[in-house]
């Protein structure tokens, strides 16, 4: 079945805004949409469903029910395998859940067949396991840990959840992530307050937490550079 419409759910604005080309800004529920047109024709529809899998379930059910012919998670994700460098692509062959009420989600044949008619390049990306996590993993120490239990080679927050909205209702499904901190790289606590569950990013919280630890700008400023390079790739999917 050729390609004619594509659903996306991405976590946070400045990961739909990068994946997306030339969007339309609407609202989908509670959600913001950004929607367009790719340059083979194939309409998208991105909705922003904020942090955590709760919410992402949410926006994935309510792209499933206007029954497109791929729902894809795409966004950032923390880097678990050595190796994997700052925007990196890694896509999904088998995505594992940290949390109990998941199931594990395996690549079938036509999900496989669809994230690739889509997107061509993604047969050079580095393929395998992926983790779903209930909360950051913020430590190397932590991430170790995480991928020599699981053997999953990046973490994120929502795409199992996308993946079994996405299964429940027989809807090829695909997941395409960007490294944002490899796994030597350990993210402060005080930058998780710098996006709301909505996926918006809020700048007073992080001003307020470098008044506080003024050095807190010195692990800051390279994480930054990291993020900005995943955002650049994940520009480059949908091309």
């Amino acid at each position: 079945m050729k390609l004619k419409k594509i659903a996306i759910v991405a976590a946070m604005e400045q990961e739909a805004q990068a994946i997306c080309p030339a969007p339309q800004h609407k609202t989908l529920g509670k959600y913001q949409l950004l929607c367009g047109t790719l340059k083979n024709n194939v309409s998208y529809r991105c909705i922003i469903s904020g942090i955590g899998t709760a919410r992402a379930a949410e926006a994935a059910k309510l792209l499933c029910a206007e029954k497109p012919d791929l729902i894809l998670s795409i966004g950032v994700s923390g880097g678990l395998a050595a190796g994997l460098e700052a925007g990196t692509l890694v896509t999904a062959t088998t995505i594992h859940s940290d949390i109990a009420e998941f199931d594990s989600w395996f690549e079938g044949n036509e999900d496989a067949r669809q994230r690739i008619e889509l997107i061509p390049a993604c047969g050079e990306i580095q393929c395998g396991k992926l983790i779903t996590a209930g909360e950051a993993v913020l430590t190397p120490q932590n991430k170790l840990f995480m991928h020599e239990r699981t053997g999953a080679l990046a973490v994120d927050m929502e795409s199992i959840a996308v993946a079994q909205a996405a299964k429940k209702a027989e809807i090829p499904f695909g997941c395409i992530r960007a490294i944002s901190d490899d796994s030597k790289r350990g993210i402060p606590q005080e930058s998780l307050s710098g996006v709301d569950e909505s996926g918006k990013t809020q700048l007073s919280p992080i001003l307020k937490a470098i008044m506080k630890r003024p050095t807190l700008i010195f692990e800051l400023i390279p994480m930054g550079r990291d993020y900005s390079k995943a955002l650049k790739a994940l520009g480059t999917i949908l091309k």
